[in-house]
């Protein structure tokens, strides 16, 4: 039996759809977008439902038809697309289907309030807002976005209420709207809901289209008029006289022409049993041809020559149907099948898709990783991939990794050293767990990605004052006949040229035994930075004040009103692994920022020279905010802030009693937990002749507390 071609882009089109299925009719239904195919999941329980997602062109409708599946179409779209309306028209001319536009039903129109404005289009609504003050509230969809965004004054002022699926918050971002104007929900929205909407973002005007009961106006206009909201109406398109018609009407039409259709006497019911019948063979053909079962590992080879390889992974490669690896690894390798010189997940993994589709039976794959599945390896980014596969087990085989032969190689444990890679990892990321590591005294094993590396850590080394106090123990092309051991210096280390593969320890020279052990708490004196004429966060208050940050060791850090830098360089020197921000917007003040950043070795602080908020736009979402200087845009700041992270830990200094009095008066407008307000009074002895004089510094309130989601 042939089915009904259905546009949905209404809850009308996918009740037709339901009520045809139980009548045992057959449609298609065409929706738009990923959201319309979501919201249609209950009606695809039934078999005789089709979805077809995606926006179809007037000829794509044109060859969709050609293929003679259907006996009607119905328009089931949105009132107001009207494009798409137009397009599925044309389509139908010629073919001698009957097309039907079911369409919303207006005889139960909520009656329009004195307080609303129309207007025949989204454009010349948004024309007339730009005269209208205050915020208004968007409830017209995201396809109408681009008339009321055009104006930048305009879009600071709207709310938008769309579907939360993709598309639509795609055209929310494209057309230049913040998170915090957003309202991805899906309805019905009762009056109450609106009305806590018009409350929560102090809305003075609210804009629908004249979409009838079923399009939620009356919920909008009654939270409208008890908020005394004007409303904004965009009214409906007109449509031709008679060519609109109920979902009765449709409904008893198509049912008269599915009647026609039934060849050769079959009843729906029988079509039904057919179709159930088809699907049951269907089901029983696939599972004879099942797809293959693999027996996938993932393997460590070790250092790369054959003598590395355990046991176990020379047994199980004479058992490989299929390998995969880097071609440096497959040299004298041969799978029973198949070799493959691929290493990356996007290339292995339509290979094992092909495998199981040409083949039947068990096959074993193995996939080669260079030293071992646990040791900055990408085997555990595969596992997590391969198990997206249907018909598959995957385990891991381990192999000798790169510290433990070089540690053997060298007779030195490793237990106690800190690993880090410089291979796939940011510059200044592994620089700073490098001097993280020097600074307290620590061994250190590394991995590079070649000798350039090498040259950079030698650098650095001797940069940062560490050339004579560590010895390196450098291995070269660790079990290949170009081998090398080498005991060198910092300044060698620098002028290593030699391509290939490199790894080695940094020893402590004298084991710390005539050194102090490295401090880990914050505190350094002041006369340790560079001030020029820039204010600066005095020692006492700047360690109370990162005391009060409740760090944690991969934070990310907004230090608002840098100065000198030297909140940042002391929240960067506790761990590697924070990430810093030191925004400031005075040339002098940042000259100093990057100068104490380039003395310290700071690589984990990123110098953003801006007026803050809008230098914060780009960086990512902050976990701790220092506040040292707000320019007057306290307010903005704070805001900026909560909207990327309404859990983010705050803390802010103020000396005047202006700035203290505004700060008591912001902390009651946003939501926060854990306040403390701590004033601090420090004075430090100053030597005047044989005497020592205390002489006070001004006194510094510390605001410190935590935001909490719901404001």
């Amino acid at each position: 039996m042939k089915s009904v071609l259905i546009y949905a882009g209404t809850t009308e089109g996918r009740e037709l759809a339901r009520e045809l299925a139980e009548a045992g009719i057959p449609s298609e239904v065409c929706v738009a977008t990923e959201y319309g195919t979501q919201v249609m999941q209950e009606e695809k329980a039934s078999h005789i439902i089709r979805v077809r997602q995606g926006r179809l062109s007037m000829e794509e409708m044109r060859v969709l038809l050609a293929k003679n599946e259907y006996f009607a179409i119905v328009d089931a779209t949105h009132p107001y697309a009207t494009e798409v309306t137009k397009n599925i028209k044309q389509s139908a001319e010629g073919t001698e289907l009957p097309l039907f536009r079911l369409a919303r039903d207006l005889r139960e129109a909520p009656e329009l309030t004195e307080n609303c404005s129309f207007f025949p289009s989204a454009e010349a609504c948004a024309e007339a807002l730009c005269n209208v003050d205050g915020t208004i509230l968007l409830t017209t969809g995201s396809k109408e976005l681009e008339s009321f965004c055009r104006k930048e004054e305009l879009r600071k002022r709207l709310v938008v209420r769309v579907l939360p699926g993709k598309e639509s918050m795609e055209l929310c971002w494209k057309n230049g709207l913040e998170g915090k104007q957003i309202v991805a929900m899906q309805g019905p929205f009762t009056k109450e809901m609106n009305l806590a909407t018009i409350h929560q973002y102090g809305i003075t005007g609210l804009v629908m289209k004249e979409s009838g009961k079923v399009g939620g106006a009356d919920e909008k206009l009654e939270a409208a008029k008890e908020a005394d909201v004007a409303c904004f109406v965009i009214r409906r398109p007109a449509v031709e006289e008679g060519s609109v018609y109920s979902f009765s009407e449709v409904f008893d039409t198509i049912m008269k022409l599915a009647e026609e259709h039934v060849q050769e006497g079959q009843t729906h019911a029988q079509e039904h049993v057919r179709l159930c019948a088809d699907m049951a063979e269907n089901e029983k053909e696939k599972l004879e041809k099942e797809d293959a079962f693999l027996d996938i590992v993932l393997a460590g080879i070790g250092m790369g020559a054959s003598g590395q390889r355990t046991a176990e992974l020379e047994n199980r490669l004479a058992r490989t149907d299929y390998l995969f690896g880097a071609a440096r690894m497959l040299e004298g390798l041969h799978a029973k099948k198949e070799s493959y010189s691929y290493y990356l997940t996007k290339d292995i993994l339509p290979c094992l898709e092909q495998i199981q589709k040409r083949e039947s039976g068990r096959q074993n794959v193995t996939i080669l990783f260079s030293g071992d599945t646990g040791f900055f390896s990408g085997a555990e980014k595969m596992l997590q991939a391969l198990r997206g596969l249907t018909s598959t087990s995957v385990r891991m085989l381990p192999g000798l990794s790169t510290v433990s032969a070089l540690s053997a190689k060298f007779g030195i444990r490793w237990q106690d050293a800190m690993i880090l890679s410089t291979h796939g990892t940011a510059k200044e990321q592994w620089k700073a767990e490098l001097l993280f590591g020097m600074r307290r005294g620590r061994k250190l094993f590394f991995i590079t990605s070649g000798a350039e590396d090498v040259q950079d850590i030698g650098k650095l080394m001797q940069e940062q004052g560490f050339g004579e106090t560590y010895e390196i123990k450098l291995g070269y092309q660790l079990s290949y006949e170009n081998e090398k051991l080498m005991d060198i210096t910092a300044a060698e280390a620098e002028k290593m040229s030699e391509a290939g593969l490199y790894a080695g320890f940094l020893i402590p020279a004298r084991d710390g035994k005539d050194s102090l052990p490295a401090r880990i708490t914050p505190g350094f004196g002041d006369d340790t930075f560079l001030r020029g004429q820039v204010p600066m966060t005095k020692e006492e208050v700047r360690e109370i004040s990162i005391c009060k940050l409740h760090l944690t060791e991969r934070a990310v850090v907004y230090d608002v009103g840098s100065g000198t830098g030297s909140i940042a360089m002391e929240v960067a020197a506790l761990s590697p692994w924070i990430q810093v921000y030191a925004i400031e917007c005075q040339d002098e003040a940042i000259a100093l920022i990057q100068a104490n950043k380039e003395a310290r070795g700071a690589f984990n602080v990123k110098v953003v020279q801006a007026v803050a908020p809008e230098g914060m736009a780009e960086l990512p979402a902050p976990t701790h905010v220092f506040v040292g200087g707000s320019k007057g845009n306290l307010q903005g700041i704070l805001s900026a802030v909560y909207q990327k992270n309404p859990r983010a830990r705050i803390v802010m200094n103020a000396i005047s009693l202006e700035s203290i009095a505004q700060m008591q008066e912001m902390v009651k407008e946003w939501p926060v937990a854990d306040l403390e307000i701590t004033t601090v009074s420090v004075s430090k002895a100053k030597k005047a002749g044989a005497y020592h004089l205390m002489q006070a510094a001004n006194p510094v309130t510390i605001f410190s507390f935590m935001f909490q989601e719901e404001r």
